[in-house]
């Protein structure tokens, strides 16, 4: 009699014990137990300015940038003289060169019509300024691709955290179930249920560990270092942040996107084109003068002057096909102009209204649906003690809270990437309203 008391004061014992350390108020969601990670700590802010310092692409592209920019120089030069020499009237029953009748010594200058050069710098400074803006669009790309996978290693080792915290609080249940078995208040089929959930929630783990080995590797990579270097304490999640209206957004990307800036600038260089290809019709001209040694006569000095003529009747039409083709480009530039507007529109409008859902998800998630999991979860934690509610009842509500709480970040998560695809789309970061606009805020 004796040992069964103590063995129902044992039961219920740990079943008090068994509290969910999980089932807490939404304001301690960033404050569950997070491991330590080895290596120094990294914050986003951090990250993007050492992805935009030292990231491979945009280091390739600054060194091309760099090339292309000696190019106007080249335009605005005259080609190389030309010096020749001739021997005139060699015998053909001598091979010294000491028994003709002439030497002649030459130089040639070729010299652009009037205008060629400038024009030329000119298609060439804006080969410059398009390399310039694929620059700043890869630099975009770069920051987007540093957020999505800061956000990714975010998310995962959350995930880890609660899935830890998860395995603790589901092995208290299977404590308690097995104790519960033991008195004969309960059937085998609970001890085997906990055991069979054990096992999924650390299946889960090593998912959650893959994902989170990856965002690290893809992470370091971004910022030029080696993958499997260590990266220690990361930003939590930013509860709220301030919008312009989607309307005050597309203008400032129309203002200030790079891919826009780069679809006007080639409308300019095709302008430039043809504007060089119309100078073409204009003749070339170029100089020249030479010196003329007879071995026994007095030497002579000579000159010439001469000039291309491009309207020549066969090979005008090369030109006008020229002229006919850089046309046509400009209407196709404009026409791209107008699809970048539309699609730079679009861009930001969907990434505005992702991020504004996902931040009313996570508002939801964190108000609404984690404390009504918790609160499910403590009534059948204590259902459980007085027998109330069965064990499988017990862990599906803790399933829910897991699920809950993992939506909650993930919620958090998709906000952050729907952030970094709007300020992509707006070609800057979108992070305050401005002072003369109302703002919307992602909660």
């Amino acid at each position: 009699m004796m040992r069964r008391l103590f063995t129902i004061g044992v039961l219920f014992g740990a079943l008090t014990i068994a509290r969910p350390t999980l089932a807490q108020s939404p304001d301690h969601l960033h404050g569950l137990t997070a491991r330590v990670h080895d290596g120094p700590s990294l914050s986003l802010q951090a990250a993007i300015d050492e992805a935009l310092t030292r990231n491979s692409t945009l280091i390739a592209l600054r060194k091309q940038y760099e090339a292309v920019r000696q190019r106007p120089a080249q335009q605005r030069y005259l080609q190389p003289p030309t010096l020749e020499t001739q021997i005139w009237q060699w015998p053909v029953t001598t091979v010294n060169p000491l028994n003709t009748n002439m030497y002649m010594f030459t130089i040639q200058q070729g010299l652009p019509g009037r205008g060629k050069r400038e024009l030329r710098a000119a298609v060439a400074e804006k080969d410059t300024e398009l390399a310039s803006a694929e620059l700043a669009v890869r630099a975009r790309d770069v920051v987007k691709e540093v957020t999505r996978w800061y956000a990714n290693l975010v998310v995962a080792r959350r995930a880890i955290d609660i899935h830890l915290q998860s395995v603790e609080l589901l092995r208290q249940f299977a404590d308690a179930s097995t104790i519960k078995y033991a008195a004969g208040r309960s059937s085998q089929q609970d001890v085997l249920k906990a055991i069979a959930e054990m096992s999924r929630l650390h299946e889960d783990l090593v998912m959650h560990e893959e994902s989170a080995a990856t965002a690290a590797a893809q992470l370091n990579t971004l910022l030029d270092r080696e993958p499997d270097t260590p990266i220690g304490a990361l930003d939590e999640p930013r509860e709220t942040v301030s919008l312009p209206p989607s309307a005050e957004l597309q203008r400032l990307a129309l203002d200030r996107h790079p891919e826009l800036r780069a679809a006007q600038l080639g409308v300019d260089r095709t302008k430039a084109s043809l504007s060089v290809i119309n100078r073409d019709y204009k003749p070339d001209f170029f100089v020249g003068g030479g010196y003329m040694l007879m071995p026994r006569e007095a030497g002579a000095w000579t000159a010439s002057v001469g000039m291309t003529w491009p309207n020549a009747p066969w090979s005008r039409g090369a030109l006008d096909a020229k002229q006919a083709e850089a046309r046509a480009e400009i209407d196709a530039a404009a026409a791209r102009v107008h699809d970048v507007e539309r699609q730079i529109r679009l861009s930001v409008h969907e990434a505005y209204v992702r991020a504004i859902a996902a931040g009313q998800r996570a508002s939801l998630l964190r108000t609404t649906v984690v404390p009504q999991s918790a609160q499910t979860l403590e009534i059948s934690r204590i259902g459980y003690q007085s027998d109330r509610v069965d064990f499988l009842s017990l862990v599906d509500n803790q399933r829910t809270l897991l699920d809950a709480q993992l939506n909650y970040f993930r919620a958090l998560s998709d906000r952050e990437l729907a952030l970094a695809d709007l300020s992509r789309a707006v070609g800057t970061d979108i992070l305050t309203a401005p002072a003369d606009s109302p703002a919307s805020e992602v909660k």
